[in-house]
């Protein structure tokens, strides 16, 4: 944040006048006889008793050569500079500066923030949603501004992508993880269970079922609404000594929510050598060679080098027939095999997308984090 420097002297345009009087050597009712007006009226304009209208501002561009405009501003600039700051200026400065960095209207929205009466409350609910202490005064942003989150960069694809936002997301995700149980983190059972996530895809319960699994071998999983422009798919993380899985349902469809799943698993099993590292991920965009390890891991939990192999014969059109028996003899939901599919080029994004279903009825209500918010 930038510091706002005032001048020691406000200088006011009665001494430009006064000045363009000397180097003429013409008194005060001089000037008065040439504009037509009482002496005591030009006193008034140099004292800054009285402040230079549009006519006035007209008078003496006649008189000295200037533009109007130039005294209009001579004018404008005192006035802003004499005044002090009002109190609704204030709030009006410190509500701007909010905004600039939070989507405050989208969190109240998702009652991520309550909704406030008075600029002080929302000040406090945002010192509160970032643990700054209340005894601190003012708000700043700066820390916002000194890293920048793995991944999430602005690219063509993604022009609006907001830093700032993702900033939030992520505090809320890390904020969200302290409410949630779960028994003691056991890598080795967590990679069995990666080698079992095709099977889980297909089982008529599949969804509650490995959510269950996953809890049980000591990783947190919850659901995280998306923030506009953070283009964000899913998230893994520490918290404490267990891993935790964000997913925000950007698409509502089952293929992105088990390959999401299966490529923050991968994170976890591959690249959390500290506790202090954590991904945070728009599966669109692989960025980094961790990411593109992520996604060949992911790849095979879901069996996408067999599913490829199936339909290394076949051209860009594809039967549904073909891909429900591809499903069937990988023990794969068919939703899934069309992801890959459409994925790695061989089918059109807008084919075969009634093999896909809807992820958010699948996920129990305990996994979303806007469904249990005050």
């Amino acid at each position: 944040m930038t510091s706002e420097y005032k001048p020691f002297i406000n200088i006011g345009p009665g001494e430009f006048i006064q000045e363009e009087l000397d180097a003429r050597d013409w008194k005060q009712k001089d000037l008065a006889g040439i504009i037509g007006y009482a002496e005591p009226f030009v006193n008034d304009l140099i004292k800054g008793k009285r402040p230079i209208t549009i006519d006035t501002a007209r008078l003496l561009s006649k008189v000295f050569g200037q533009s109007p405009h130039y005294w209009l501003n001579l004018q404008t600039n005192y006035q802003l500079r004499d005044r002090k700051e009002t109190q609704k200026e204030r709030e009006v400065s410190t509500r701007a500066e909010i905004y600039k960095y939070m989507p405050i209207r989208e969190m109240k929205n998702k009652r991520w923030l309550q909704e406030s009466e008075t600029t002080a409350d929302l000040v406090d609910d945002v010192k509160k949603f970032w643990s700054i202490r209340k005894s601190i005064r003012k708000l700043d942003f700066s820390f916002m501004e000194a890293w920048e989150l793995p991944r999430m960069r602005k690219s063509k694809a993604y022009s609006q992508y907001n830093m700032y936002y993702a900033h939030t997301w992520y505090q809320m995700a890390r904020k969200s993880s302290r409410k949630y149980s779960v028994p003691k983190y056991e890598e080795a059972e967590l990679r069995q269970l990666a080698g079992d996530v095709y099977a889980y895809t297909s089982m008529p319960n599949g969804v509650e079922e490995f959510l269950s699994a996953l809890s049980t071998v000591g990783v947190k999983f919850f659901v995280l609404a998306h923030l506009p422009k953070t283009y964000i798919d899913g998230a893994s993380f520490y918290d404490r000594n267990n891993p935790v899985i964000v997913y925000t349902r950007r698409y509502n469809r089952n293929d992105n929510f088990w390959f999401t799943l299966a490529h923050e698993i991968a994170h976890i099993l591959l690249d959390f050598d500290t506790p202090e590292r954590f991904f945070i991920d728009n599966l669109e965009e692989t960025a980094t060679e961790a990411e593109r390890e992520a996604d060949d891991y992911a790849g095979s939990m879901i069996r996408a080098r067999e599913i490829l192999r199936q339909f290394k014969p076949f051209g860009k059109y594809i039967q549904r027939k073909a891909v429900l028996q591809c499903a069937e003899e990988l023990r794969v939901h068919p939703g899934v095999v069309v992801g890959v599919l459409q994925e790695k080029g061989k089918c059109e994004r807008k084919n075969l997308n009634t093999l896909k279903t809807q992820i958010s009825d699948l996920i129990p209500c305990k996994y979303w984090v806007e469904k249990h918010l005050d």
